[in-house]
């Protein structure tokens, strides 16, 4: 063996001994790893765990027709703390006290010390981070501040927050069961819409999750100093824009509020609508709830949805089948029967005073709301051509308006019922259906036969452009009958009006056409409650071109109400709201209308003058320009102007440019902001004497929202005149009536 051979073998022993040595710690460093750190080790695997989860985009906010928000997400913070700072470890010179975190959080989260300490004080080292219960989640950005305060200044270094969406109602209560809620629902972690507005268009008003990862502990904890990574990113979702006027929603809540006051009644409704689209202008309910605090609320007030609640109506149904009856050539209005009673399959049917009117037409019929003449007008129809029209005006199924829970109504089959059933039906008792179903029937009363689908929702746009995505276009669901047949039924419900020696629901100069109701309550087994009745009233005007409908129901009014009838109960307040409205729209009145004389008229007294066509104009862009231009563009356009702020340039106005056209001699509200603002803040003006319509748009124009209180002009204002507020802040304000 040559001295080269020798050396090759010399060196791959070596090489094997060395790879033996090798593979030999390899096994030994396994066998060490998995028998006897395997514990240690899953611990600390535990403390490290990599989490996946979709993350939502802004959500859409939800205005009302104005512009007026009333829903948006704002910004809230969770806070958690780490637990380690209270422990000792290698390198740290301080240990923090849990006890003084919870003598600094206590007074921000509205909690105790004791309560705060009972999460911090955690012996488990397993256990690196702790939530605060639900007082520190969703909390201020007023606390966040506050807590960032502190870790400038080195302090409170464990309490860590986590930035979250929080949905904002700021205008309280006002159109709750339009607008619904957000939460989160039963078992599940995912917030969603869960009733109103907020569930029918979740999908719109989420828009499209994205994907984050990110570390925790073992409990769930998001682990410090590790930022979460954004895999995809979430679309927002887009805002919505109601049918809903706030101002005139403002008057319903009112006037709701009036209601309750007076009546201490069971359940209240008011609906508005507009009879030429189907768009629902107001919609208010008692009891009610605030959305943003719908977890505390009362359980009847929350799912209390009475517009859609399915009961017997009473004398508003007569409508219904009096148009039928006119359809079918089967009703001579001036031919003459005899009130009081008439006997129907051995049940004794009577009008609603026991006694009568005598003989009268049954145009006199309608004005007395004689149920022995309604049971009559049904014999003549007959059966089947009656439930043909209530079919065709949409009582045999719901409306499909966007809101949840709508109930079915409650009908006779024709092929069933008898004598005493079509007599019952007739005067509206016997059937059950919702106002929402009456609203739509009466819309396509007061147009001419068109039922059009009630809807609360106008339109989407994109958050971020403000540009209009999609129209909710108006759904003719049915014609019913012809317009000539509506032109004798809209002419005797006017003067059915007129007919009330009260004139509790006339309107001067407005031509109400309208019709009450007073429906007994039935017993759970059989029957009827002989002192519980449910009133109503529904109404349009004008007459004889109807721009404003409303309907009102008042159930089971409990003091102030010794006669109860829809005529001195449910109508006097769809007056008030009927009236307001077609003022606030500047409805045009009727100079001539002299059918009523004012009590307090003098003799060459006249009826009130109508609103004057007037010239439209374009709403110039005056965002940037300085006072001087902002008032010579205004002066241009034949507008006038009123400035707020004191800053040297224009940085809002309202009407904008996307309001398009305004009557001339419209006055444009403009903010002259102070220039650089960065601080996202605005100087709260003097709202102190102004209308609600106009402090409304002053709030829109500084984009600060409004919590009203009352009605009329401003009387006094939460946040002083001068202070910066943040914008979306909500101030409440005071109206009064002027005197």
């Amino acid at each position: 063996m040559n001295p080269q051979e020798r050396t090759f073998r010399k060196r791959s022993k070596l090489l094997r001994f060395g790879l033996l040595v090798g593979m030999s710690s390899l096994v030994l460093r396994l066998f060490y790893v998995q028998a006897v750190e395997a514990k240690s080790l899953v611990v600390d695997a535990q403390k490290w765990i990599k989490t996946e989860k979709d993350i939502v985009g802004t959500r859409g906010a939800i205005y009302d027709r104005n512009g007026q928000k009333l829903a948006f997400t704002g910004v809230a913070y969770d806070l958690n703390v780490d637990l380690d700072a209270f422990r000792p470890s290698k390198g740290k010179s301080k240990v923090d006290v849990p006890e003084e975190y919870a003598k600094f959080l206590a007074p921000l989260l509205g909690a105790t010390e004791t309560e705060l300490l009972g999460y911090m004080k955690n012996d488990d080292t397993s256990v690196h981070g702790v939530g605060l219960g639900p007082k520190g989640r969703k909390v201020d950005a007023s606390v966040f501040e506050k807590i960032e305060a502190a870790h400038k200044d080195q302090k409170f270094l464990g309490i860590t927050t986590s930035r979250v969406d929080i949905r904002r109602y700021p205008s309280g209560s006002t159109a709750a069961h339009v607008l619904g809620f957000y939460g989160i629902s039963g078992d599940s972690d995912k917030e969603a819409g869960l009733a109103g507005v907020e569930a029918v268009y979740d999908k719109q008003l989420l828009g499209v999750p994205g994907h984050m990862e990110y570390f925790t502990d073992v409990d769930g904890y998001p682990l410090p100093n590790f930022e979460p990574q954004i895999t995809k990113q979430p679309t927002d979702g887009k805002d919505v824009v109601l049918t809903i006027d706030g101002t005139i929603q403002h008057f319903v809540e009112d006037e709701l509020d009036k209601i309750v006051q007076k009546y201490w009644p069971k359940h209240a409704t008011i609906i508005v609508a507009d009879p030429n689209n189907g768009e629902i202008l107001a919609l208010g309910n008692r009891p009610t709830f605030k959305p943003a605090e719908y977890a505390s609320a009362d359980q009847e007030a929350l799912w209390n949805n009475w517009a859609l609640r399915s009961f017997e109506p009473g004398s508003t149904f007569k409508t219904f089948v009096m148009t039928g009856a006119l359809a079918e050539n089967k009703l001579n209005l001036a031919e003459t029967f005899q009130s009081g009673a008439i006997t129907v399959d051995g049940m004794t049917v009577r009008d609603w005073n026991e006694k009568g009117f005598g003989t009268i037409s049954y145009r006199e019929a309608v004005y007395n709301s004689s149920n022995v003449g309604f049971v009559k007008i049904g014999q003549k129809l007959g059966k089947d051509s009656l439930f043909n029209y209530l079919y065709q005006f949409g009582f045999n199924k719901p409306t499909g308006i966007d809101l949840p829970g709508e109930e079915n109504a409650s009908l006779f089959d024709p092929k069933k019922m008898s004598d005493i059933d079509l007599a019952s039906t007739s005067f509206g008792q016997g059937v059950s259906v919702t106002p929402i179903q009456q609203v739509a029937g009466m819309i396509a009363v007061s147009n001419g036969g068109k039922v059009y689908q009630p809807h609360v929702v106008k339109e989407f746009r994109d958050q971020k452009t403000g540009q209009t995505v999609e129209e909710v276009k108006p759904k003719v669901l049915r014609e019913v009958a012809n317009p000539e047949v509506f032109n004798t039924v809209r002419q005797v419900l006017e003067e059915t009006v007129l007919y009330d020696a009260n004139k509790i629901d006339y309107i001067r100069g407005y031509h109400v056409a309208g019709k009450t109701g007073t429906a007994q309550v039935p017993k759970p087994g059989g029957g009827y409650e002989d002192d519980k009745y449910r009133l109503s009233f529904t109404g349009f005007a004008p007459a004889n071109n109807p721009k404003v409908l409303i309907y009102v129901s008042v159930d089971q009014p409990t003091r102030n109400a010794p006669l109860q009838f829809g005529s001195t109960v449910a109508a006097p307040s769809g007056k008030v709201v009927l009236e307001q409205t077609l003022r606030y729209l500047q409805v045009p009145i009727d100079p001539n209308d002299n059918t009523v004389k004012d009590k307090n008229s003098k003799p060459d007294d006249t009826a009130a003058k109508p609103v004057e066509p007037k010239t439209f104009v374009k709403v110039p862009d005056l965002i940037g320009a300085t006072k001087d231009q902002a008032n010579d563009l205004i002066k241009q356009s034949g507008l006038q102007i009123q400035a707020v702020g004191d800053g040297p340039k224009v940085t809002g106005q309202w009407p904008d440019i996307a309001y398009g056209q305004v009557p001339e001699g419209t006055e444009v509200k403009v903010y002259f902001g102070p220039e650089g603002i960065k601080d996202g803040k605005v100087k709260m003006p003097d709202l102190r004497g102004l209308s609600m319509r106009e402090a409304m748009e002053t709030m829109s124009l500084l984009q600060l929202q409004m919590e009203p209180n009352g009605s009329g002009y401003v009387t006094k204002q939460g946040t002083a005149p001068g202070t910066m507020v943040p914008f979306g802040t909500s101030v409440k304000l005071d109206f009064s009536p002027q005197s």
